[in-house]
């Protein structure tokens, strides 16, 4: 795939995964298997199954993907990485704890 619009898929950080393996990730953990997403997509389940293993992808497809599986696309500042990785570490964990009882429940 030629073109400027093209994104060449390269982990930012050591301890990251491709963007590809991310959005893997992310249609396993909402139980959507890959054919009903590229059928979604109108693309082929082998095309799909690239992206989530690093094959380069269009911007376009990119932001159908992240439609498709309710993500949005945000840039952010390298400067600013950390503390945005922090803060989604910690929503994360908050998610996962359970609620906490309210003093008359």
């Amino acid at each position: 795939m030629g073109g400027s619009s093209d994104i060449k898929q390269e982990s930012v950080d050591p301890g990251y995964e491709t963007l590809g393996v991310q959005l893997g990730k992310i249609r396993r953990s909402r139980m959507v298997g890959q054919r009903e997403l590229a059928a979604k997509l109108d693309i082929a389940p082998s095309n799909l199954s690239r992206i989530e293993h690093g094959a380069d992808l269009r911007l376009s497809t990119l932001l159908d993907i992240a439609r498709a599986l309710r993500l949005e696309p945000v840039l952010v500042p390298k400067e600013h990485l950390p503390a945005v990785r922090a803060i989604i570490g910690a929503a994360a964990a908050h998610h996962d704890e359970p609620p906490e009882r309210g003093r008359f429940t």
